[in-house]
């Protein structure tokens, strides 16, 4: 070691655990680092760290004076990157209902790759893994990807990452990649972008696993995050209308049939540069979850000629749009209407006082939306029980 000639020698070097010089303190911090048994002294004027993350503690191996400031640079964490690739990627051949194919296809940024179509509108229990991966213990890592699609408009998909050490499945980590469960890096064109991050910890043999159900779901090849930094974000301007994101198996994204398409949201929104005022379908009544079934996801089934009779599907079709417009009409039901209607009856009555008067109302009042909303749950029971029989029709 060479000797300290700080003038007056006001300061203490410090080595880290390597003995690597990297920093310096006053004599009184010194000692103190000492007496908390995260260093020691090499001799009067150097001290060697014990605790190699120490060094990172910028207010231990900081030295202020009253004419500069010398702040250590924290060293950054390595990260492990990782990223899809559709090659490398197969069917999980544990399942017996797997629906997918690999690809190629026009990116978000307009270049052609590689991808993993997995899932679709039925109950298929589909997921793809990847090859078992030796990655270091105790590292950061993050796994990089394009999403597209994953969801349906019932609200009852499954669009799922999964990571899988030392082949312990119960152990797993699971992140649900729908319903904004976890927040995309950027939204371009229809694609969103994820890095996921994760700790190995303990573990080494590592596997990834992508899971879909009742939604077809899109996985790309993608590069680093950086590599995106000039593609602008597209994202969808009515995205708070619809119940589920856009899907690359529709031209337009969605069902161009339903409520939510964007022709029908342009008519009734406008252009889509303003900010939606809330989730709403038309004429002002706010949908419920899957709601309405206006024609399912895979009908009718077009161009079907010789293959078949679609004549049920079509009979099914037009009991879905009917039992649609009673649901819609019964949730648009004139409750104002009513109760003036009902107090202008009651009112002419001698033998009831106001009291009694709104007491009567307010009754007929909590019978009539029980009633009604008693109506709605056995009609969506109906629109389901359609969509099944539609959906077994389909396969």
């Amino acid at each position: 070691m060479t000797k300290n000639d700080a003038q007056a020698k006001q300061t203490v070097r410090i080595y880290s655990a390597d003995g690597e010089e990297i920093g310096t303190t006053y004599p009184k911090r010194a000692r103190g680092l000492v007496k908390k048994g995260r260093a020691q002294f090499v001799n009067d004027c150097d001290i060697r760290l014990i605790v190699p993350d120490v060094s990172k503690n910028t207010e231990e191996t900081t030295m202020m004076d009253n004419n500069n400031t010398n702040n250590i640079p924290a060293q950054a964490e390595p990260v492990n990157k990782l990223y899809f690739d559709a090659r490398e990627w197969i069917l999980n051949k544990e399942c017996k209902n797997n629906v997918g194919n690999r690809s190629f296809m026009q990116g978000p940024d307009g270049v052609i790759n590689e991808a993993f179509m997995i899932g679709d509108w039925s109950w298929n229990w589909t997921e793809i893994i990847s090859r078992v991966m030796i990655l270091p213990k105790n590292t950061l890592n993050t796994f990089t990807f394009w999403l597209n699609g994953g969801e349906n408009d019932n609200n009852n998909e499954i669009c799922r990452f999964e990571i899988i050490f030392n082949n312990d499945y119960e152990n797993r980590y699971t992140y649900n990649l729908n319903r904004n469960f976890i927040k995309p890096l950027k939204k371009c064109n229809g694609w969103e972008l994820y890095e996921i991050p994760f700790r190995t910890g303990d573990n080494e043999y590592t596997q990834f696993k992508f899971v879909a159900q009742r939604a077809y779901m899109t996985v790309l090849n993608a590069k680093d995050v950086s590599e995106y930094a000039e593609l602008p974000d597209t994202a969808d301007p009515y995205e708070q209308y619809r119940p589920q994101r856009h899907n690359i198996v529709f031209n337009d994204g969605w069902p161009n049939n339903t409520w939510y398409s964007t022709a029908k949201l342009e008519a009734a929104h406008g252009s889509g540069n303003s900010t939606p005022e809330v989730n709403s379908a038309p004429n002002g009544s706010v949908p419920p979850a899957g709601f309405p079934f206006e024609v399912p996801q895979g009908f009718p089934f077009n161009n079907m000629g010789a293959q078949g009779d679609n004549s049920g599907a079509d009979a099914i079709g037009q009991s879905i749009v009917g039992i649609n417009a009673s649901i819609e009409s019964l949730r648009n039901f004139d409750f104002d209407g009513l109760r003036e209607s009902l107090k202008s009856s009651l009112a002419s009555n001698p033998n009831l006082t106001a009291e009694e008067v709104e007491e009567l109302i307010q009754d007929s009042m909590e019978s009539a939306e029980d009633s009604i909303s008693d109506a709605i749950d056995e009609l969506n029971d109906a629109l389901e029980e359609l969509n099944d029989a539609l959906e077994e029709m389909q396969d």
